[in-house]
C-alpha cells in the first residue's frame, strides 16, 4: 500500500506541474500528500521539517547557491561570461561542441547556481536552431556529465567509500558510459544544430583566445581546484574566491550592496528549501526501504531488480539518499557484482537524477528558459531510459572481463 501511496504523491506533483503551476506549489502539494497519505502525525511532521531545516545538507545547498550566484553576478558586472563565450566561439567554431563542452566544463563546479551560466551559454550558442525546451534539456544534461564519474562529487565519493572500489579504476570504467551519454544527447538534440559557424572576419589567435578564456573563467576554475585540493565545500571555497576577485576585478565597496541584493533570488531559494523538506519527509516514511521487496516480486534477474530500485528510488529521494540507503544492500545481495555492478548502479542513479523533482538544477534551468520541470522530464526521459538500458548491457559486458 505504501508503494501505491508513493505513486499517488508523484501523480500529485505531476498533475500540479501539468496545470502549469509554479514548482513551489507542486512540491508543497507533494509534501501535503505525503503527510496525509502516510498518516504522519502533525508533531512528527513538524519535527522532520525542523530537523531538515537545520540539517547540514539543507544549509549547504542554500549557502552554496547564494555564494555561487554572488560570484556569477560579479562576473556579469565585468562581462566575464560574455567574453568567455566569445572565446569559446573563436576557439572551436563548432556550435555542437560549444554547447556540450561549455556546459560540461562549468559542470565541474558542484553548485546549482552554475546552471544559470550553462543555460545562458547554450542559449547563445544554439540560437534559433533549438526551441527553449530543447535548449533546457541540452544545458541541464551536459552540465551534469562530470557528476556521473568524478570522485570530486559527493555522490560518487560516497559510493566509492561504501563499495571500496578503486577510484581510478572506477573513473576509467565509466568513460565509455560518459561517451554514451554524450552521444545520446547528440542524437536526440545536438545534431539538429549546424556544426558550422560563419567564418570570422579576422584570423583567430588561438593562444590569445585560450588565455582570454582562462582569464575570464579563472574564478570558477579556482573554486573547483580549491574544492579538489583542500577538500573544502562549495560554501567554503567560493567566499575565498569572491574575496580575491573583489581585488582582481577592482570592485568598489558601493557595488557590494547591489550584488548582495541581486544574488538573493527568493523564488529559487524557497523552491530549494521545499525540495529539501520533501526529501526529508519521504525519507522519514521509510517507503524507499520497501522498494527491494516490491521489485523482488517480479521474475527478473536480481541485478536488474536493483537497477530498477536505484532508478525509481533516486527519482523519489535523490542520489545521495539512495546510495546511502541501498548500495550496501545491493553489494551484500550480489557479492560477486564488484565494479560492474557499481558502474551500472551509478549510471542508473545519474540518469534518474536528470528527471527527479529533488534535483535543484532542473528547476533552475526551467526558470531560466521560462518553461516547466514537466517539459524537461518529458524530453529527457527517453534519453535517460535508453542510457540506463545501455548501462545495464555495458555492466554485463564489463563483468565478462573482470
Amino acid at each position: 500500500m505504501e508503494i501505491l501511496y508513493l505513486g499517488i504523491v508523484f501523480l500529485v506533483i505531476i498533475a500540479i506541474l501539468w496545470m502549469k503551476k509554479p514548482l513551489f506549489m507542486a512540491i508543497g502539494g507533494g509534501i501535503i500528500a505525503t503527510v496525509l497519505l502516510f498518516r504522519v502525525p502533525f508533531a512528527d511532521a513538524v519535527s522532520v521539517f525542523a530537523r531538515q531545516t537545520i540539517a547540514a545538507d539543507t544549509i549547504n545547498v542554500l549557502l552554496s547557491f547564494y555564494f555561487v550566484t554572488f560570484l556569477q553576478k560579479m562576473l556579469e558586472h565585468r562581462s566575464r561570461l560574455r567574453e568567455a563565450q566569445r572565446s569559446f566561439d573563436c576557439l572551436l567554431r563548432n556550435r555542437r561542441l560549444n554547447a556540450a563542452l561549455s556546459s560540461a566544463i562549468l559542470g565541474l563546479l558542484p553548485s546549482a547556481a552554475v546552471m544559470t551560466i550553462c543555460a545562458d551559454m547554450v542559449d547563445t550558442t544554439c540560437g534559433e536552431y533549438l526551441d527553449k525546451k530543447e535548449k533546457m534539456v541540452v544545458s541541464c544534461y551536459y552540465r551534469h556529465i562530470p557528476e556521473m564519474f568524478l570522485p570530486t562529487f559527493s555522490a560518487v565519493l560516497l559510493a566509492l567509500t561504501l563499495s571500496g572500489v578503486n577510484a581510478g579504476l572506477f573513473v576509467l570504467s565509466m568513460l565509455p558510459m560518459v561517451l554514451a551519454a554524450c552521444l545520446l544527447a547528440y542524437l536526440f538534440y545536438l545534431r539538429k544544430i549546424p556544426a558550422w559557424m560563419p567564418p570570422l572576419e579576422h584570423p583567430v589567435n588561438r593562444k590569445q583566445e585560450g588565455l582570454n578564456l582562462v582569464k575570464n573563467l579563472w574564478s570558477l576554475i579556482a573554486v573547483v581546484l580549491i574544492i579538489i585540493t583542500f577538500n573544502l565545500s562549495v560554501c567554503m571555497a567560493t567566499p575565498i574566491v569572491i574575496a580575491v576577485n573583489y581585488v582582481v576585478d577592482r570592485f568598489r565597496a558601493k557595488e557590494i550592496p547591489g550584488l548582495l541584493k541581486e544574488s538573493a533570488e527568493p523564488v529559487l531559494l524557497v523552491n530549494m528549501y521545499l525540495i529539501m523538506l520533501f526529501k526529508g519527509i519521504i525519507t522519514y516514511t521509510g517507503v524507499v526501504s520497501l522498494l527491494p521487496d516490491f521489485f523482488g516480486q517480479f521474475p527478473i534477474p536480481i541485478t536488474m531488480a536493483f537497477g530498477l530500485i536505484f532508478f525509481f528510488g533516486t527519482i523519489v529521494s535523490g542520489s545521495q539518499a539512495m546510495i546511502a540507503l541501498c548500495l550496501p544492500m545491493a553489494l551484500a545481495a550480489i557479492p560477486q557484482g564488484g565494479l560492474p555492478l557499481l558502474v551500472m548502479l551509478m549510471c542508473v542513479t545519474w540518469g534518474a537524477m536528470q528527471i527527479s523533482p529533488t534535483h535543484v538544477c532542473s528547476f533552475v534551468a526551467a526558470r531560466y528558459y521560462q518553461t516547466s520541470l514537466g517539459d524537461l522530464v518529458v524530453r529527457a526521459t527517453p534519453m535517460v531510459v535508453l542510457f540506463s538500458i545501455v548501462a545495464y548491457g555495458y555492466s554485463m559486458l564489463l563483468g565478462m572481463f573482470l
